[in-house]
């Protein structure tokens, strides 16, 4: 059975370039686009000589059909439990959680079957890039924070998120009171008013991941759906996967205030461009479905550990955006510290000097 996407050409293992968006041969250079590959591989099984034996044609038939998609490979990290999903020829070595090098490569034990994926756009010089110009930004970043070391570091990730499908229905009533002013007087009109509404959200993304931090996936949004497409395992040859370890059931309840804060707003939205202020009171709005599907989302990871604290980096690889802690060094706090003391000696004996002058006249 095939463990890798081999190159037509020479048999090589083939890796996505996230820039063009094809499958690149590091040993001839050759380049293939993802959607054809397996054309291409048809092709070339069908120019091997045909085995005379019938036994030898049932096997040969049954080899190139494994040829289709890749084994697996589950590397589970020594040091946190990360558990992580690649093709067996990624050459990444670090996790993309701990930033620990100790991953242990074995054979999945469970099938890796998620319903749709965004392809990478970003490449890790890109991803690297930015991380360099978000770490610049900060005020207090400790010296040396930024290293080639570190950056190295960097892991393309496949998140594991669920996509809802909500439908909800908003249903409230209440007053609203506009102002008018006619010289001094202010003159209040009020006014009932109902609203009944249905709306729906299509993909809201929820990591399905525990180890990840919530918060920063968000931070990262929002993603093009419009280029989601079914999953498919040509896209995975050089980044991790991660599983999921949280079912939409786990979900439902962020899911569900998602919606609710969805259909608050909108319900806001609607009576403050009517209505100068207004009092709602009685609300049954309300979440009426939900549905979720499981799709990988790629995103760049980079974990750092500062003072016994881990720090973490995240880019969204299709989009760009970017999002992360910086740590703060104490040492730049205090020399600023001292800087500014400084300055302020010197403010004061100049004024003390111009002071005591006045006085001796």
């Amino acid at each position: 059975m095939a463990d890798t996407l081999k190159c037509p050409n020479c048999g090589s293992n083939l890796t996505l370039n996230a820039d063009t968006q094809m499958l690149d041969c590091p040993n001839c250079g050759s380049s293939f686009d993802p959607n054809k590959l397996a054309v291409t591989v048809e092709e070339l099984e069908a120019k091997k000589a045909e085995p005379t034996d019938p036994a030898q044609s049932q096997q040969a038939q049954g080899e190139a059909q494994s040829q289709g998609a890749p084994e697996q490979t589950e590397f589970v990290c020594n040091a946190c439990g990360a558990k992580l999903v690649t093709d067996s020829h990624t050459a990444a070595t670090f996790c993309a959680f701990c930033g620990s090098p100790a991953l242990v490569g074995k054979r999945l034990t469970e099938q890796f079957q998620p319903q749709y994926m965004i392809p990478f756009k970003y490449s890790r010089s890109a991803a690297e890039a930015a991380f360099i110009k978000w770490a610049g930004k900060g005020k207090w970043t400790p010296f040396g924070f930024v290293s080639k070391k570190s950056v190295q570091k960097m892991t393309g990730l496949y998140v594991p998120f669920w996509l809802f499908n909500i439908n909800a229905t908003i249903d409230a009533h209440g007053t609203g009171d506009k102002i008018h002013y006619k010289g001094d007087d202010e003159i209040i009109e009020t006014f009932s008013f109902d609203r009944h509404a249905k709306l729906n959200w299509n993909h809201v993304p929820l990591d399905g991941e525990t180890r990840i931090d919530d918060a920063l996936m968000e931070a990262i949004e929002p993603f093009d759906f419009n280029a989601l497409i079914p999953y498919d395992y040509r896209y995975l040859p050089g980044f991790y996967a991660d599983r999921f370890d949280q079912s939409p059931q786990d979900l439902a309840g962020r899911a569900t205030k998602r919606g609710m804060d969805g259909i608050n707003s909108s319900l806001k939205g609607s009576l403050k461009g009517t209505f100068d202020r207004y009092n709602i009171k009685e609300n049954k709005s309300r979440i009426d479905s939900m549905e979720a599907n499981y799709a990988l989302l790629p995103v760049w990871f980079l974990s750092y550990k500062y003072r016994n604290k881990y720090y973490y980096f995240a880019m969204n690889g299709q989009t760009g955006e970017v999002a992360g802690q910086i740590p703060v060094s104490p040492v730049k706090k205090m020399m600023f510290f001292f800087i500014v003391l400084g300055i302020l000696a010197v403010i004061t004996r100049f004024v003390l000097g111009l002071i005591m002058r006045g006085f001796w006249g």
